[in-house]
C-alpha cells in the first residue's frame, strides 16, 4: 500500500510553496537528496515549482476577486456586475440648462396678434460661444401660442411709439441637454436572433430614436422581455387640457431593443428574436385588477409585478430584418459642456417653425440666462460599485400606496403630478 504524504493546502506564497518542498524532500526523501544550497539543481526546480505555485495562487485569487463587486479591477467587470445589480453605467453625463427662447409678434391695439405665435418643432439645435463651442438640444417643441403654469409664455412690450405699442416679445424657458445628435444607418439582411449592433464613438449619453426603412419605431426597453412602453399622447381638447396637456398611456411595443455601455466606451444596441408581427395597441392599465386571479380561480396575489409593466411575453421582441435601420444618437456632455451664462446663442439646426402666420419666423432667438450644470466625465470604478450597489437596493419597486403616491408625485408637470 502506498505511504500516506502528509501534504498541506495552504500555502499561497513562493517562500510558503518552496519552505514546503523542502520539507517534503528532508521528510519522505532524507537518503535520496540532501543537497538544500541554493545553487543546486535540486533547488533549481524546487524554486520552479514554487514560482509556478504562486503564479497560480495569485490568479485563482484574481478570478474570485473579479466576481465580487467590492473588490473587482477589471472595467469589463465592474461593468458586468454593475447591469446584473441593475445600474447603468454611464460613459458621458449631459449638463442641462434652461433656454429663454424668443420672439417677436405685432401688436393690434396694443394687444399680441397671436395668430403669427409659431410652434418650433423639436430637437432644436445650438451651439455655445464659449471655448470648446459644446452643443446643446432642446428635446420637446416650443409652443409660443400656449401657456399654461408649467410652461408660460411672457410677453413683454419690444418696441412702441409714444403711447401705441408696435411690436410684443413672446418668451418660453425650455430645457436643453448638452450633446450632438449623430445618425447611423444599418443594413439588415436576413432575420437574426438578437441581433447585436455596435455604436464605436466617443462620450455616447445615449439613443434618441430607432426607425426602419418602413417608417416603424423601434422602442428602448429597459429589458426584452418586457413587451409595453408608456408613451406621451397630447391630451387634445379635453376640458382639463390647459392643466395636464399630455397623458400616459400604455402602447404595445414588439419593435423594441435595450442598450448597453461596454467598458471601452461604444454602446450595444441588442434586439429581439422573434419573426412575426404583432399590432401595436394602447392598453389602459388598471392597477385595482393586480391579484385578482384568473377565470379558473387561481390566485395571483403572492406574484411580484414590475409597477411599469404589468404584462410579460416570452418572445423578447421582433428581429429587424430586410430592413435599413435609422439610428440617432446622442454623444457629448462631459465637464467641459457645463459653459457659462448667455454663451448659448447659436443655432445649428432648427426645424420649420409653423402657424397660423409664419412671417415672425426670421425673429426667433435663443440664450442661457444662467450656466449649463451637470455636465460629468464617466463614472470612475468607484462610482461605478458605489452606485450599483445604491441602484440594487432601490430595485425600482412600488408595494404601498405612498410608494405609488411618490412615483405619480415624481413624473413632470405636464401630467400634472402635482
Amino acid at each position: 500500500m502506498a505511504e500516506e504524504r502528509d501534504i498541506k493546502y495552504v500555502n499561497k506564497t513562493f517562500s510558503d510553496f518552496r519552505q514546503q518542498l523542502i520539507d517534503y524532500a528532508k521528510n519522505y526523501f532524507p537518503d535520496t537528496y540532501n543537497d538544500f544550497s541554493p545553487t543546486s539543481p535540486g533547488m533549481m526546480f524546487m524554486e520552479m515549482a514554487s514560482y509556478v505555485g504562486d503564479v497560480l495562487s495569485f490568479y485563482q485569487d484574481i478570478q474570485l476577486q473579479e466576481t465580487l463587486l467590492q473588490y473587482a479591477q477589471e472595467p469589463g467587470n465592474l461593468y458586468s456586475l454593475a447591469y446584473m445589480m441593475g445600474y447603468r453605467p454611464k460613459i458621458s453625463t449631459a449638463a442641462t440648462v434652461d433656454i429663454d427662447v424668443f420672439q417677436q409678434v405685432d401688436a393690434i391695439t396694443n394687444s399680441p396678434n397671436w395668430d403669427q405665435a409659431l410652434v418650433i418643432p423639436e430637437n432644436t439645435q445650438l451651439e455655445s460661444t464659449a471655448g470648446g463651442q459644446a452643443r446643446f438640444f432642446i428635446d420637446e417643441k416650443v409652443n409660443f401660442g400656449f401657456s399654461s403654469s408649467y410652461s408660460p409664455t411672457d410677453v413683454s412690450v419690444y418696441a412702441s411709439s409714444g403711447n401705441t405699442i408696435n411690436t410684443f416679445l413672446l418668451k418660453k424657458t425650455v430645457k436643453a441637454f448638452s450633446g450632438e445628435v449623430k445618425t447611423k444607418t444599418v443594413s439588415i439582411g436576413s432575420p437574426e436572433r438578437f441581433k447585436t449592433i455596435t455604436l464605436e464613438d466617443s462620450n455616447i449619453i445615449g439613443i434618441l430614436d430607432v426607425t426602419d426603412g418602413s417608417a416603424n419605431d423601434w422602442y428602448e426597453v429597459p429589458y426584452l422581455a418586457q413587451d409595453t412602453i408608456f408613451e406621451e399622447t397630447a391630451n387634445g381638447n379635453r376640458t382639463d387640457a390647459n392643466l395636464a396637456p399630455y397623458l400616459l398611456t400604455l402602447k404595445k411595443a414588439p419593435r423594441r431593443f435595450v442598450t448597453r455601455f461596454t467598458s471601452t466606451g461604444n454602446l450595444q444596441i441588442q434586439f429581439g428574436a422573434g419573426t412575426n408581427s404583432q399590432s401595436d395597441s394602447v392598453i389602459t392599465p388598471d392597477p385595482t385588477n393586480v391579484g385578482l386571479g384568473t377565470g379558473n380561480g387561481i390566485s395571483k396575489i403572492d406574484v411580484a409585478y414590475d409597477p411599469s409593466n404589468f404584462m410579460f411575453t416570452g418572445t423578447y421582441g421582433l428581429a429587424p430584418a430586410n430592413t435599413t435601420l435609422t439610428i440617432r444618437y446622442l454623444v457629448g456632455g462631459g465637464v467641459e459642456a457645463n459653459v457659462p451664462a448667455n454663451t448659448i446663442t447659436t443655432v445649428i439646426n432648427q426645424g420649420t417653425a409653423t402657424g397660423t402666420d409664419t412671417s415672425q419666423a426670421p425673429t426667433i432667438a435663443y440664450n442661457n440666462p444662467r450656466a449649463a450644470s451637470g455636465g460629468k466625465d464617466g463614472d470612475t470604478a468607484e462610482e461605478i460599485r458605489q452606485n450599483s450597489l445604491k441602484a440594487y437596493s432601490e430595485q425600482l419597486r412600488a408595494v404601498t400606496k405612498e410608494d405609488y403616491i411618490v412615483r405619480a408625485l415624481s413624473l413632470p408637470s405636464k401630467f400634472i403630478s402635482s
